[in-house]
């Protein structure tokens, strides 16, 4: 009778009893798992099991485990100053067939916005620790954790682990392929906040720069836009509506902007808001005209609105909060304002806060040696990430490494006009995941893939997206929106 009964327990219910029973196992002394439950199938998940929990101090994850799993694992990373699980982009990897993981690094962003959950505090003392675990601990952390319980729950381990982000999911990626390289067998890594602190003082001069007079109404934006795009779209031999490098691209605000007699209408940019321009595309600099970081790339005036200027400026309450609370050392607390931020004299005591923040560490040979791959992707019309310090990192491994070594398994991909990690005239929509699947598994490097601009769900335009540095270019007859009419070249 025993063995008719054991019989009639299908796979599926023997991992339902492994669900239940993954609550009660152990994984450390700095894991605790909260609860482990099955979950059946709904017309938009498939049947799995789904775990939560916390690793010590406060760095709450979700691990979900698909009863039909294609074997391979894939942990999504975050936005912004996290705080939250991204619990769509897990969903997303289970009904692909991925065991799948993400952590809100730490915090909750509900009860410790923006980066004040790194200020200390008598009712905040593991402070320091979540600031830590932001920066680089708690994505390792959850990964080797997620091992551990599918290792349990499957009997054994997944064959091949891949890493998904993009913004800080792409700084998290660039963490984890310089200082874990055994995590990830493959990484996909988006618009990444390479030079994070850098970022910060972009902002803040961003900032800084639309004070008073200087300000530019966001009624002016569209004529910006217009000029801009009529200046430079064409560089590249073709006016596509695209501005494929805006490096190429000679437009200066003080001589290429109509200038009004009076106050100004919005046909027109008064002599303080064509200086306050002149700074956002102009970088910040010190007094003595040394720049510390880009300025504002071109093509990306069309979202400004959401980011930079008028009322929202939604990544200056960020820097600044990020400025009050680890940017600076020692910390300057919740009284700082970016108005005080003094460019000459402050970018010095941010070289803590640098090396922890900022995955600039070109030694990528361990992951090499593994047989790690990344693909790394950054839009030029990025308005939050500026995408020059991707070139420069790439530019510095290839330079340590050599080019040949370093295209074996690091490849680059800018994408002409897109904004932060995607939307944009350009062509983002990219299977990004797949292009590193397929070189991880099968050993097939991306020498070109094929990106679209999707309108309405719909694809309205594909274009190849090459290998920096080579860049597409039109071979002179067909449909300008057709990827087959252009090919990869080196400029």
């Amino acid at each position: 009778m025993k063995l008719v009964l054991l019989a009639a327990v299908s796979p599926a219910m023997m991992l339902a009893a492994q669900c239940d029973a993954i609550a009660a196992k152990s994984f450390g002394k700095d894991a605790k798992i909260e609860s482990a439950k099955h979950v059946a199938a709904a017309e938009n998940l498939p049947e799995h099991c789904d775990v939560r929990g916390v690793i010590w101090p406060e760095a709450r994850f979700a691990i979900k485990l698909p009863t039909a799993w294609n074997g391979r694992f894939q942990m999504a990373g975050n936005g912004g100053t996290a705080g939250t699980i991204s619990i769509g982009a897990v969903d997303a990897a289970l009904r692909k067939g991925f065991a799948a993981a993400s952590t809100d690094t730490g915090h909750d962003a509900a009860k410790e916005p923006l980066a004040s959950f790194a200020h200390m505090t008598p009712e905040n003392p593991n402070g320091h620790r979540k600031y830590l675990d932001f920066a680089y601990l708690s994505v390792h952390e959850t990964a080797v954790l997620a091992k551990q319980i599918i290792q349990a729950y499957y009997g054994h381990a997944a064959k091949y682990s891949y890493w998904v982000g993009c913004s800080t999911g792409g700084r998290q990626g660039m963490q984890e392929a310089q200082r874990y390289p055994e995590d990830f067998d493959g990484l996909v890594i988006g618009a990444p906040g390479m030079f994070l602190t850098g970022n910060f003082m972009r902002r803040l001069w961003v900032g800084q720069s639309q004070l008073g007079d200087a300000a530019l109404p966001v009624e002016k934006l569209p004529l910006l836009n217009k000029i801009v795009y009529e200046k430079c779209d064409a560089g590249d031999g073709l006016a596509d509506g695209v501005i494929d490098d805006p490096r190429r691209c000679d437009f200066k605000p003080a001589r290429d902007l109509p200038k009004c007699k009076g106050d100004g209408a919005n046909d027109c940019f008064t002599e303080a808001q064509i200086v306050g321009l002149g700074k956002i595309y102009g970088g910040p600099h010190t007094s003595k005209g040394k720049q510390l970081f880009p300025g504002e790339p071109v093509g990306s005036e069309p979202v400004w609105a959401e980011n930079l200027v008028g009322p929202s400026k939604t990544v200056l309450p960020r820097s600044e909060s990020q400025m009050k609370f680890y940017g600076l050392d020692p910390p300057p607390g919740p009284s700082w304002s970016y108005t005080m931020f003094d460019f000459d004299r402050d970018p010095a005591r941010m070289a803590k806060a640098a090396k922890d923040l900022n995955p600039l560490n070109p030694d990528l040979a361990p992951l090499r040696k593994r047989g790690g791959k990344i693909v790394h992707y950054s839009g030029w019309a990025d308005q939050q990430v500026n995408p020059l310090p991707a070139i420069e990192y790439y530019e510095t491994v290839s330079k340590r490494m050599g080019d040949g070594a370093t295209r074996d398994f690091y490849r680059l991909f800018m994408v002409p006009g897109m904004f932060h990690c995607g939307g944009g005239p350009g062509c983002g929509s990219v299977d990004w995941l797949a292009a590193v699947m397929d070189w991880v598994e099968k050993g097939v490097a991306p020498e070109r893939l094929v990106g679209a601009h999707m309108e309405k769900g719909q694809a309205t335009r594909t274009r190849p997206l090459c290998p920096y540095p080579q860049v597409a270019r039109y071979k002179g007859s067909g449909n300008v929106d057709d990827a087959a009419n252009f090919a990869c070249r080196v400029p």
